[in-house]
């Protein structure tokens, strides 16, 4: 079968196969490593005792693939990403034709040109694999859909997949049985795309009904036939309806390839040097109701940095971290992960948690994968208050669960099969590193592409395993799939629930019922059934009643989410009078923190009395001060009134409490509020005002009309304390008619621009690099203007981007990129303008979307909070923060900066 962009791909293959011919002059390297058949990659793996790696299906079938899915009729299906690291290659094969080596010390991209012709072989499929002779490798592949975006991942739904392929998300289904996807349904479109080694990725099923998805490059004015109206999405996860009805951020942001779901519905999410980031358990759901609390930091990393590979670093790693500039550079800026040849995780991607038992002795432990390493990690998972932490499991201190020799092998997803078993996605080439992130010399001799037409799926299976079942659910209806759901195996738990649901079967739920009532039902099987109950819209609270006081957690933290509906209703008594009695009796700090949550969601006098114990009794439990503030909209007076002057309540919870009655506008609350403050303790009164203050920065500047406000203020402005006057008068500033002087805020649409510069002007500081140079002038310069965004070992702030990785470049590169700042801006460190309600604007840049606030970084390392309700709009803007130093810099002093920060590196200046 012949894909439509197969011809354009294969034209530009040709041009790089045959620009290896122009390459003369270039040494080749002779420590290349060589790629190993399917069989022996397999063999190559070290495994614990009894587990073993098949090869399910390899190239010439599938080539690049990115993740792997089955459909209810048991069809395997394969996503594939190609185009990885191609702009490179044709970048360096150009360079090639000089015969020159480019050694300078930097980090750059491709230029634009290669970009743009690499696009037309940059693309995703989708192949249905099949296994013709039943010997249990696929050996036949149909292309089932083509000329797709490039496919980060793929779930089954409603008779056909979802792909994650940004711009899009797509619906694609074959309903005429031709074998290839004539529906091709745009669900949702316009996700941010950027470099290809990230973009909207890993799609998975949660138990609520909803579709997970990674970010990519984060946030997007998001649009879709089946929406009301566009949404715009902030930087984080997000999940989707699978009928494109709805789309909405998730708590926490993965910041590579996937992210793993507990059993519970929490989330561990990977950065490219941790293998997990626990995610704290608050849906943004919860946090999003109370619009005047900012939202915190919500993740803790965590999990061995360290990993233990029996393969050799390629040896453009090993060169790398012998080279004294590379080295430099990347440790400066990095760490030892980039720095170092090998030995840390710099790639952690694909995660899961193993839900099966087929493998023996994996069940419930972490695994991911690292790349670069070519291995995957496991890891057990610990409690550790209301978070979790990943621990090295007994006997892999210093070694890895499945490791291979072949360079080549890069495991980067991992799926629950249908058989129980672990399948390993491995997309098999020679480099799978970002192309920029290699010296440009090394790209030359080794190129960036080999192996692009390759790839491995695996088995990771165990010699005990039991066979599975057929994989195909189609025909099973009713009861029979009632059953199903009690199943052991993961997938199948699953794909019942999700038929069930897509069938509209509410005939089934007395079927449910009778699983639920099962003695000694598995947490998995409660979890399933209670789930499909709601989501055929027929559960009803005495189907939760039981399982609330359930010996799981996990179920626990279901059972509260599933009664969250009924607790300000008359018919959900029984379970508040539950959830009152688990607010005493609960001990685990996860499940605490979700009784925390549906305790804002009754409105009964004793509910608050609860939320009060909690403030007094539990906020060491991390995240409870988060919970309690979400559930305390409107309410903030009340329960500052039942806080203060107890001698257990928390300052820090106090502030965080009348901070967010400032940011209410709410003056007979800011009222009710002074009222009792005016009877505090000078240190609480102080605490107190400066928060109220706090939380009004952003209220429109009008005179204070409530008489009983304004009166309280006047007798503080009278203190005979100086720091509750100095407070006092910092709140009735909020009242004044002006705005304050921030130095972030700018009235709305007056953002500086870079001025352009002359070429006369432009020539008077290249002739400056030939004058003679003063490094020490240049750092006192470099303190002065490039500290405050800019960090240099231990001077600086780490605000703009690194400023050694561009010290390769021609000098008259490097002055433009100092000069006109605006002409080409890193990824990830563009201008953010948040629009204010109060007409200003807060310019910085992006650091945190939360649920309720937004959190920009400002020149200095300051940070600034903004909430949401405060905000009318988020813009990009192709523009730098960076000011053009054309006026405040000479010539003089710009080569002089230059010249310090080459001494830095250890490239001199050129001599003149």
């Amino acid at each position: 079968m012949t894909l439509h962009r197969l011809p354009i791909a294969t034209m530009l293959l040709v041009w790089v196969e045959l620009s290896l011919g122009v390459r003369a002059q270039i040494p080749l390297p002779t420590d290349a490593p060589k790629p190993l058949t399917p069989e022996q990659s397999a063999a190559a793996f070290k495994l614990p005792k009894g587990f073993q790696m098949e090869v399910i299906a390899s190239e010439p079938l599938i080539s690049s693939p990115s993740a792997v899915c089955w459909d209810e009729r048991g069809r395997m299906f394969v996503s594939e990403l190609h185009g990885y690291n191609l702009a490179g290659q044709l970048d360096v094969e150009e360079l090639n034709k000089t015969g020159m080596l480019d050694t300078k010390v930097r980090r750059v991209q491709a230029g634009e040109k290669f970009k743009k012709v690499a696009e037309a072989g940059t693309y995703g499929v989708v192949k249905v694999l099949r296994d013709t002779d039943g010997d249990g490798r696929m050996d036949a592949a149909e292309v089932w859909a083509a000329d797709l975006p490039p496919v980060y991942g793929l779930v089954p739904a409603r008779g056909g997949v979802i792909v994650a392929c940004a711009p899009d998300i797509l619906f694609l289904a074959d309903r005429d049985g031709d074998g290839r996807a004539e529906v091709r349904e745009k669900l949702f479109t316009g996700f941010p795309t950027g470099e290809l080694e990230r973009g909207i990725n890993a799609p998975q099923w949660g138990a609520d009904g909803w579709i997970y998805f990674g970010r990519g490059w984060g946030g997007g004015k998001i649009t879709g036939p089946h929406l009301a109206g566009p949404v715009q999405l902030p930087g984080t996860d997000f999940r989707i309806r699978p009928d494109g009805s709805a789309i909405e951020p998730v708590t926490g942001n993965t910041q590579t390839f996937g992210f793993a779901m507990t059993e519970a519905g929490g989330r561990f999410t990977v950065t490219t040097t941790f293998p997990g980031i626990c995610i704290a358990p608050i849906p943004w759901t919860y946090l999003s109701r109370n619009p005047d609390a900012a939202t915190p930091s919500l993740e803790v990393t965590t999990g061995d940095r360290r990993v233990y590979a029996i393969s050799q670093p390629h040896p453009w790693r090993q060169k790398r971290a012998d080279d004294p500039g590379y080295f430099k550079y990347y440790h400066s800026r990095y760490g030892a992960a980039e720095s170092e040849a090998a030995g840390w995780f710099t790639a952690a991607c694909g995660p899961m948690i193993y839900e099966d038992h087929v493998l023996p002795g994996l069940h419930g432990q972490y695994f991911v994968c690292e790349p670069s390493g070519n291995l995957i990690h496991r890891a057990l998972i610990e409690a550790d208050g209301s978070a979790l932490k990943l621990l090295r499991a007994p006997g892999e201190e210093q070694s890895e669960f499945a490791a291979t020799s072949d360079q080549w092998s890069h495991p980067m997803n991992l799926t629950h099969g249908p058989d129980g078993s672990i399948w390993v996605t491995d997309y098999y080439r020679e480099i799978i590193e970002d192309y920029s992130a290699i010296p440009r010399h090394l790209q030359q001799q080794y190129g960036v592409y080999a192996g692009h037409d390759r790839g491995r799926i695996y088995r990771l299976t165990h010699k005990d395993a039991p066979p599975g079942p057929l994989a195909d659910m189609s025909a099973i209806k009713g009861k029979a799939l009632v059953r199903e759901c009690a199943s052991p195996l993961f997938w199948r738990r699953q794909t019942a629930q999700r038929l069930l649901v897509e069938r509209g079967e509410k005939e089934v739920a007395s079927a449910l019922r009778e699983v639920l009532a099962t003695k000694d039902a598995e947490p998995s099987t409660v979890i399933t059934a209670l789930r499909t109950l709601e989501q055929l819209g027929v559960l009803i609270p005495s189907d939760i009643q039981p399982f609330i006081s359930h010996p799981s957690a996990a179920v626990r933290i279901h059972g509260w989410q599933l009664a969250d509906r009924w607790l300000a209703m008359s018919e959900g008594r029984v379970l508040l009078d539950a959830l009152l009695e688990a607010s005493v009796m609960e001990t685990d700090p996860r499940v605490q923190i979700q009784i925390a949550l549906s305790l804002g969601e009754a409105r009964d006098r004793s509910a608050f009395a609860a939320l009060t114990r909690f403030s007094l009794e539990r906020l060491s439990v991390r995240w409870m001060d988060a919970a309690i503030l979400s559930s305390l909209h409107g309410r903030g007076v009340e329960m500052l009134s039942a806080l203060l002057g107890d001698p257990r309540a928390s300052l820090p919870f106090l502030a965080s409490l009348a901070q967010s009655i400032g940011a209410s506008r709410d003056e007979a609350a800011l009222a009710r509020a002074l009222a009792l403050v005016a009877s505090a303790t000078p240190d609480i009164q102080v605490a107190m005002i400066n928060a109220l203050a706090k939380g009004r920065k952003n209220a429109p500047r009008k005179p204070l009309g409530e008489k009983a406000a304004r009166a309280v203020l006047a007798s503080l402005a009278a203190s005979p304390s100086a720091e509750i006057r100095q407070a006092t008068r910092s709140l009735e500033d909020t009242f004044a008619p002006t705005v304050g002087g921030a130095e972030s805020l700018v009235p709305a649409g007056q953002i500086p621009v870079a001025e352009p510069i002359s070429d006369e002007r432009f020539r008077q500081y290249v002739g400056a690099l030939a004058g003679k140079r003063d490094p020490l002038r240049g750092h006192a310069l470099f303190l002065q203007s490039c500290a405050p965004c800019h960090r240099i070992g231990n001077e600086g702030h780490d605000v703009g981007p690194d400023l050694l990785g561009q010290l390769g470049l021609a000098e008259e590169s490097l002055l433009k990129e100092i000069l006109l700042p605006n002409d080409h801006i890193r990824p990830g460190y563009e201008t953010t303008l948040v629009e204010m309600a109060n007409h200003t604007t807060a310019v910085g840049i992006l650091k945190d979307d939360g649920a309720t606030s937004l959190t920009l970084v400002l020149p200095n390392g300051v940070e600034q909070v903004q909430l949401r309700k405060d905000v009318t709009g988020v813009r990009r803007l192709a523009t730098s923060l960076m000011p053009s130093f054309a006026e405040g810099l000479t010539p003089a002093d710009v080569a002089n900066v230059l010249a310090w920060l080459r001494s830095n590196l250890g490239t001199p200046a050129p001599k003149k």
